[in-house]
């Protein structure tokens, strides 16, 4: 699998653009999901899905919840660094987490779950078992790495 790190973690490397900046001169939200989307495709590509599977299986995978974070602003023209991680799996579902950063500096978080879908019935089934094995190895790759404090975060005004 391409873009895959010696830890198991994919990477997508993508530069801030003119039209993602809002009048506070910095990366409007809509475009951290934006980028979060296409390092998760990029993810769920080497894993074997993407456009072309889906063609010819007729299967996709949807987004159940997503969870963004914002630490520190990007600006136009940096460079992102979005690491994506599978923390789990099952037979249908997968569980992200990645990670958004300028150079070494964390940027932006985001907790995904996605659920494999027939796109013929719009339910949930089964992924396919080479594509549940790659999500298994990338998990089991993955697993000494420290789990991120920020995973399974509320939202709500701290009292």
């Amino acid at each position: 699998m391409n873009d895959i790190d010696d830890r198991g973690v994919h990477s997508l490397v993508l530069e801030v653009q003119p039209e993602w900046l809002d009048y506070n001169g910095h990366m409007n939200v809509a475009y951290y999901s934006l980028a979060f989307d296409l390092a998760a495709e990029a993810l769920v590509k080497a894993a074997g899905m993407g456009e072309e599977y889906t063609r010819e299986t007729q299967n996709s995978w949807m987004v159940l919840e997503a969870h963004i974070t914002y630490q520190n602003e990007a600006k136009l023209g940096d460079r992102l660094r979005i690491e994506s991680r599978v923390l789990d799996c099952n037979a249908k579902c997968v569980h992200l987490c990645q990670e958004m950063y300028r150079d070494a500096v964390l940027l932006s978080t985001q907790e995904q779950l996605d659920l494999h879908v027939s796109l013929v019935t719009r339910r949930s089934t089964s992924f396919e078992s080479a594509v549940h094995a790659n999500f298994e190895a990338l998990r089991e790759r993955q697993a000494d790495l420290p789990r991120p404090a920020w995973i399974g975060r509320r939202i709500g005004i701290r009292r």
